[in-house]
């Protein structure tokens, strides 16, 4: 079922109010998206304590954070809960003192999924390069970072397109221009890398 903005506002007015019923859903509705940004940037053992602590940072100060919402796009406040989750991953990875060490979570071609075939003195270098990848993101228009982000947390096409409310093969097409967009800017800052080490 498409996602309307009618249904996240709704959602969002009803946690700020304190209603135990919405509060439920809005976890129902959003845990894996939290869980697989947290995922991106803190180790495994720590996922689970870390989407706590992004609860807690949602709650706290009477939902001071989801007050700071005020638009009513499903896609926009995704965007917006997932930078919220990316900050308190960051701060418990400083936390942590364990900066280097990351889940891959795949975006398609572009970000490799890290496994058993990779050697241990590899991985150091497919981590850095999905860093690097997850910061050349932020340089994308907000449609080209959206559909992105929402592949990255694994969300099927089918998915996205009930959540963006829009047809499948229009999707299918934004991602691939996305992707391409993306792959422009990462190749655009490896040349200029190049030049400044001539």
């Amino acid at each position: 079922m498409e996602v309307k903005k009618e249904e996240i506002r709704g959602l969002i007015d009803d946690c700020v109010l304190g209603k135990e019923f919405a509060w439920k859903e809005f976890i129902g509705r959003f845990h894996r998206l939290i869980t697989g940004t947290v995922a991106h940037y803190v180790p495994s053992l720590e996922v689970s304590d870390t989407v706590q602590l992004v609860y807690l940072r949602l709650t706290h100060n009477d939902y001071q954070l989801l007050r700071r919402f005020k638009g009513e796009s499903p896609p926009a406040f995704i965007i917006y809960l997932s930078e919220i989750a990316k900050n308190v991953s960051l701060s418990q990875t400083r936390v942590l003192r364990k900066k280097d060490y990351r889940e891959g979570i795949g975006l398609d071609e572009t970000i490799e999924i890290l496994d058993e075939r990779i050697q241990p003195e590899d991985q150091y270098f497919v981590l850095e390069e999905q860093d690097e990848i997850l910061r050349q993101m932020e340089r994308l228009d907000e449609n080209s970072r959206e559909i992105l982000l929402l592949r990255l947390q694994n969300y099927k096409f089918k998915d996205i397109a009930e959540i963006l409310g829009e047809p499948l093969g229009t999707v299918l097409a934004r991602a691939k221009r996305a992707k391409e967009k993306l792959k422009k800017i990462v190749q655009d800052e490896i040349k200029s890398q190049e030049k400044e080490i001539d």
